[in-house]
């Protein structure tokens, strides 16, 4: 009866999300330049991303899209750190670039937590479903 349950609720959480919405779950992140390529490519297409699982480094890049493209799931989670393995300066850039893509609570939730560093810092679901809708719940 509850997996029943569980599977059906699976069910209409996917038939919640439109066909060629990008699921973003365990990216560990990557090249900084090939991330924002790929959110102009989904910004200019308005096509939703949901977040369903860690989403890390410059995967964080996705925040920067309109929050009508987003939604998070209770299991998604994001990590920053400073941008590092280019060169000081290139990794100066990234940083700042980073920080000038994401929305205001975004930049606000890294301030609050002592800044970007070389350490990982993760938000969670729940904070980040203060400012993006939940996954497969309707308004």
């Amino acid at each position: 009866m509850l997996m029943t349950r569980a599977i059906g609720l699976f069910a209409a959480v996917l038939m919640a999300l439109p066909a060629n919405a990008e699921t973003v779950s365990g990216n560990p992140g990557g090249q900084i330049v090939n991330f924002a390529l790929h959110v102009a490519e989904l910004r200019a297409a308005e096509e939703p991303v949901s977040f369903d699982g860690a989403c890390d480094s410059a995967c964080t890049l996705y925040l920067s899209l309109p929050a009508e493209q987003l939604c998070v799931s209770l299991h998604a989670s994001f990590g920053f750190h400073l941008p590092y393995g280019v060169g000081a300066r290139q990794n100066v850039v990234a940083a700042n670039y980073l920080i000038s893509q994401y929305p205001d609570w975004v930049r606000q939730w890294i301030e609050e937590h002592g800044g970007l560093s070389h350490t990982m810092m993760r938000m969670g679901a729940e904070e980040a479903a203060k400012h993006l809708p939940l996954c497969g719940v309707l308004a």
